[in-house]
């Protein structure tokens, strides 16, 4: 634009350009603007829309101006003595003239309106928040522009208000008819109509929602009443009740009359989310206690609102209805009605037990009976009775064992007298196992008799965790009741379970003689392995004779070899007498079993020696009566000599003969040498014989191989073997 062209002639855009002139008349006369008022303001302005002023100026001092950076302070100064900026130098005066001049100076490059291929193009693009950044830039763009290029801005406002993108760009439109910025009837209606529609939005955004009533209100006021007063009585299921609440608000704020109204059909007829309508219902009665009191009472009786017909009937404060929910009203849960029994016996003790009758008759939970006995015992202890009476021995309804035994211990504290009779009772009707220990077990915590515990330890059909469990309590009281009923417990168990062993010696703690008694049982019985009956013994509960005899007779009842040595080996550590005898025993009672014999009769010592005589002469094995024979020469080298001698003359016996020769003396080993390479066998062994004998004497050892060489017996090999061992 220039000087000569003509804005508007009213309305804002006139003013601000009558302002605009006023400025360009004060800076004409100075030679710094060159003459160039108009468009250096509407540069200045353009700039200051993304710098500070002082900085525009700067810049707009090297474009316009002399080269000198001075002209820029000068030029601020220009325009403060002018009065074009405000007192502190920051911003062009008045408000708007900024945004109008930014608008001009736009303008001017475009006369005709923008284009797509502009830098403009951008101008009026839908955003995502109001207001925008340039809006009031833009808006006078509009302005100017509308007279030469109207059709263009209407399809550019018709873009913000489709359905995509009206939402909010609506306000932009709704700021240009509002200013009288253009004139268009059509786009008013319209504007007016999504407006309206926003304004119904039930899940719009607060802040965004009463932006829209304020717009709303600048276009058509009388709109704006009609159309809060048209939300605020709405009776649909799922409107927002606080939303209708603060179309009420703006409402009252415009009509004070039609608001009263409004809020007075709002408090009957509260609607959506049902936390929120207790809320809006609080929000009125701060306005109206009546109207407040009436939301309440709505809620409350309100079947929707489910346990939140509680907290209303609470807020109302209405005891009447208080009582009338907890005692009767099914649809609210027992824990709401609990809470408001509370409440209400803090209010009236008389009202809160009337209804803790009603409510035990139609309570929903099995627990809640004792709960309302709980809530009630201090107020009326014959009420809290009945009540818990009747969980403890239903008879219209079935109630589990579990509630039942705390309604009896309940039944207990109320009259102490008929405590341990009535876990008794219990005891003897309840079929949940878990449930009868504890009844059981109230009885001796509290100090009752240990019999119907013991009862339930003894009980063959109960589990044995439990009856162990019960037994150990029972022990507390009576040592030796409980270590008894142990005792009974672990016969209970497989022969080969350990855990038996460990009950016993925990039974043995406390009881010592019976647990004895059936761990001896237990060691004497034949029939287990003899592992776990050396268990018993090993557990150190008998003393050495007892213990001694234990092992014995373990040792010679069982058929298991190793088990038998393993039990003498154990006498054989605490007596060594008496562990010889029974090694003996044990070799002369496995007589299949040459070998194990052998090895029994080795750790019988001098005990054994008859039955290692009798391997060596005897078994047919020769290795074994070799072994027999050299275990022999620790207890008696005349029998051994006697075995080895034997050996010696087992025709074929191989190396084995040798071996028996080389363990007698000298003398003795040379004639058993000469016996053996003068007898029937393997050529090496009578070769070997007579090496051996040289060994032990060189000439009767030589003399020997001699007679062997001229044996036919022996092969040229052998001789030429022999003729070597000579040679040396």
């Amino acid at each position: 634009m220039t000087t000569s062209d003509e804005p508007p002639g009213t309305g804002e855009v006139a003013s601000l350009e009558a302002a605009v002139r006023r400025h360009i008349a004060a800076l004409e006369a100075s030679p710094l603007v060159n003459g160039k008022a108009r468009p250096l303001l509407e540069d200045v302005a353009h700039r200051c829309l993304d710098l500070p002023l002082p900085d525009a100026l700067r810049q707009v001092a090297r474009v316009h101006l002399l080269d000198e950076a001075t002209q820029g302070a000068s030029l601020h100064r220009l325009l403060m003595d002018s009065k074009v900026v405000d007192e502190r130098g920051s911003r062009l005066v008045p408000d708007g003239v900024r945004d109008y001049l930014a608008a001009c100076h736009r303008v001017r490059q475009r006369p005709d309106g923008p284009t797509l291929l502009h830098p403009l193009r951008k101008f009026l693009r839908p955003e995502n928040d109001w207001p925008w950044q340039d809006s009031g830039t833009e808006l006078f763009q509009v302005a100017l522009w509308w007279d030469k290029a109207e059709s263009a801005m209407r399809k550019r406002l018709t873009v913000l208000l489709s359905p995509k993108h009206r939402d909010p760009n609506v306000h932009f439109v709704a700021e240009l008819l509002h200013r009288g910025l253009i004139s268009a009837d059509d786009l008013r209606d319209r504007t007016v109509e999504i407006l309206r529609e926003h304004l119904a939005q039930e899940d719009r955004e607060a802040g965004r929602w009463r932006a829209t009533v304020c717009t709303l209100d600048l276009l058509a006021p009388e709109q704006t009443a009609d159309a809060l007063e048209e939300l605020a009585q709405s009776r649909s299921r799922t409107a927002s009740s606080l939303r209708r609440f603060d179309a009420v608000g703006e409402l009252t704020d415009r009509d004070p009359v039609r608001g009263e109204r409004a809020l007075r059909l709002l408090a009957e007829s509260l609607s959506g989310d049902r936390r929120e309508r207790l809320e809006v219902a609080r929000m009125i009665r701060l306005r109206d206690t009546d109207l407040g009191d009436r939301a309440f009472r709505c809620l409350a009786n309100a079947q929707d609102m489910g346990d939140l017909r509680v907290e209303a009937a609470v807020l109302m404060g209405d005891l009447v209805l208080c009582a009338e929910l907890t005692g009767g009203e099914r649809a609210i849960s027992d824990p709401a009605r609990l809470r408001l029994l509370t409440w209400l016996a803090d209010a009236d003790e008389a009202a809160a037990v009337a209804a803790a009758e009603r409510f035990a008759d139609t309570a929903t939970l099995e627990t809640t009976l004792v709960v309302i006995a709980k809530a009630v015992r201090n107020l009326a202890p014959d009420v809290a009775l009945r009540i818990a009476d009747g969980a403890a021995w239903p008879v219209r309804r079935t109630i589990s064992e579990p509630v039942r035994l705390v309604a009896v211990h309940l039944i207990g504290e109320l009259v102490p007298a008929r405590r341990f009779p009535e876990f008794e009772r219990f005891y003897r009707e309840a079929k949940d196992e878990a449930t009868r220990l504890k009844a059981a077990s109230h009885i001796v915590e509290l100090g009752g008799p240990v019999i119907t515990l013991a009862d339930f330890a003894a009980d063959p059909k109960a589990s044995r965790e439990r009856r162990l469990l019960a037994a150990r309590r029972v022990a507390k009281v009576d040592r030796n009741r409980g270590g008894r009923l142990l005792v009974g417990i672990a016969k209970g168990y497989k022969p080969t379970d350990l855990e038996q062993l460990s009950v016993l010696r925990e039974a043995h703690a406390l009881a010592p003689s019976p647990a004895a008694n059936a761990l001896e049982d237990i060691a004497r019985d034949g029939r287990r392995p003899v592992s776990f009956r050396l268990r018993t013994v090993e557990l150190g509960i008998f003393d050495k004779t007892k213990a001694l005899g234990l092992l014995e007779h373990i040792a010679t009842t069982t058929r298991e070899k190793e088990g038998a040595r393993t039990a003498a080996r154990k006498v054989l550590g605490m007596d060594q007498d008496a562990g010889e005898k029974l090694m003996a025993r044990l070799a002369n009672k496995f007589t299949s079993d040459p070998a194990f014999r052998l090895s029994l009769a080795r750790e019988a010592g001098a005990r054994g020696k008859t039955v290692l005589y009798q391997l060596g002469l005897h078994t047919s094995a020769i290795e074994l009566r070799l072994e027999a024979g050299t275990a022999l020469l620790d207890v008696d080298r005349k029998l051994a000599a006697e075995v080895f001698n034997k050996i010696v003359k087992t025709r074929r016996g191989g190396e084995i003969r040798i071996r028996a020769a080389c363990e007698l003396p000298d003398k003795q080993a040379l004639e058993a040498l000469h016996h053996i390479a003068g007898d029937q066998d393997h050529e090496d062994v009578l070769f070997a014989a007579g090496v051996r004998a040289m060994e032990i004497n060189a000439q009767r050892g030589k003399q020997i191989l001699r007679d062997l060489a001229e044996s036919r017996r022996v092969s040229p090999r052998t001789r030429e073997k022999i003729r070597k061992v000579l040679a040396r």
